[in-house]
């Protein structure tokens, strides 16, 4: 008898485990991509142009590896929805004594009543499956598609932000070091006029006042290429964190030698706003956002409608009965149940029509935020395009600048030197020749990131998967 109990109860079981297995080949997917990082903060070598700093940022930077955890939140999401179209089976087993007062009429037994006890094991595996709701999981599964889709380009964004942050940080390191080359050269000419003034005054050409002026403006040179000197590692530290690597890693970092400026927008502004409408990261969320917010509306109609569900069990009754103290009387026989089930709310107190409401008022809120992230990108493009024609127009002026003024200080210079020139006007030219280096580094560094601004505010920053 125990042997065939057991029999039975695994033979339940198998066939509940067949069953599990089925269900979760019918429901499985490929895994989604996943990102392959190198940990490149642990021993870093070589010098690392922009390119690969992206690359690394892309890899190591937390608020990335956030947005993509969130994507793949709302996948699993869209699986969740999806396996409430299969059957649901679970395997359960109930065992246990019981003793039951039973009436039973005294024309039988005189006292009007018997014992029996029971002992019972029934194991069994037991079925649900929601067939029709005509439309309420189709409801949730557009919205969790479209929250799955609103995640998939906000990580884009997220990486388009990312890659415009570190290309920005970069080229401010870039122009923090071009300012400590141009405080450098400064304080090379400061020393230069110096000595010449030394000269100057050994053959009395040149007063105490002149000499004295001469040394202050090497000292104030020499104070401003210390404080260049500290603009750099403050931008390299910028860089760094920027990039997600601790404020202790130490890189080589290229330099842009070689590297083109950026040309004038060939396209009018028109052109770079309808872009960025069509594809920018944050609209197409927007825009899957209000998708999300339709499908709640669908699912909340669908509340209105019924409900047809299908049940059944199958199990194994296995167990003895004793009555008034009686042999136990045993059994072991399966049994089952199949049941087909419709149900229709008829009244909820309202609450039916106001989740309904709600999913309209959703609806127009994400209607009206996307109205908002389209007005906010049509003024973003038109500033960055502005910004960038202004700074290429800057840099080409600032190039004259630094010529000019380069021309003139060596011509200064020169006539210092030889006797014709005051001290007066050789240092008002040096400190315009370094004022025009200053200005002609940060005017290639604001140009750089001009473009890269208009590239980011019409969507048009193209990162590596």
């Amino acid at each position: 008898m125990s042997r065939l109990i057991v029999d039975r109860a695994r033979g339940i079981a198998m066939a509940a485990m067949l069953c599990l297995v089925a269900l979760e080949a019918w429901g499985e997917e490929a895994p989604a991509q996943q990102r392959q990082c190198l940990d490149a903060s642990s021993q870093p070598h070589g010098s690392y142009d922009l390119p690969r700093l992206l690359d690394m940022a892309q890899c190591l930077n937390p608020e990335t590896r956030e947005a993509w955890e969130r994507t793949r939140q709302a996948e699993l999401a869209v699986d969740l929805v999806r396996s409430s179209y299969a059957p649901q089976v679970s395997l359960e087993a109930l065992g246990g004594f019981q003793r039951t007062p039973l009436p039973i009429p005294t024309t039988l037994l005189a006292r009007g009543y018997f014992t029996a006890d029971t002992r019972e094991f029934i194991p069994s595996v037991g079925v649900k499956w929601l067939l029709f709701d005509f439309g309420r999981r189709a409801g949730l599964e557009a919205t969790a598609r479209a929250n799955h889709a609103a995640a998939e380009v906000a990580y884009n964004g997220v990486q388009q932000r990312l890659v415009f942050s570190v290309t920005r940080a970069y080229y401010d390191y870039q122009s923090s070091r071009d300012q400590l080359r141009a405080a450098d050269e400064a304080v090379t000419a400061a020393q230069t006029i110096q000595d010449a003034t030394d000269a100057q005054r050994r053959h009395g050409r040149a007063t105490v006042v002149a000499e004295a002026q001469a040394e202050r403006q090497t000292a104030l040179s020499r104070l401003n290429q210390v404080k260049a000197n500290g603009a750099v590692r403050t931008a390299y530290a910028a860089l760094i964190a920027a990039i997600g690597l601790s404020a202790d890693t130490q890189l080589s970092i290229g330099g842009t030698q070689g590297q083109a400026m950026p040309s004038l927008p060939d396209e009018a502004v028109d052109h770079y706003v309808q872009k960025a409408l069509a594809g920018r990261p944050d609209v197409r969320a927007a825009e899957a956002r209000v998708k999300a917010a339709e499908g709640e509306v669908q699912s909340a109609h669908a509340a209105y409608r019924p409900v047809v569900s299908f049940s059944g069990r199958y199990y194994q009754n296995i167990g003895a009965l004793s009555t008034d103290g009686s042999p136990y009387y045993s059994i072991n026989k399966p049994g089952g149940a199949v049941f087909l089930n419709v149900e229709l709310p008829l009244f909820d107190g309202g609450a039916r029509s106001a989740q309904l409401s709600m999913a309209h008022s959703r609806v127009q809120a994400a209607q009206d935020q996307l109205d908002q992230v389209r007005d906010k990108v049509a003024q973003e493009v038109v500033k960055a395009y502005n910004d960038l024609r202004t700074s290429l127009e800057a840099y080409a002026e600032a190039q004259a600048f630094s010529h000019a003024a380069r021309v003139a200080y060596e011509a200064a210079l020169d006539a210092y030197q030889h006797g014709v020139g005051t001290y007066t006007d050789l240092a008002n030219d040096e400190a315009v020749m370094a004022q025009s280096e200053s200005a002609l580094t940060s005017a290639n560094a604001d140009a750089q990131i001009a473009w890269m601004a208009l590239a980011l505010a019409a969507g048009d920053i193209r990162v590596t998967p």
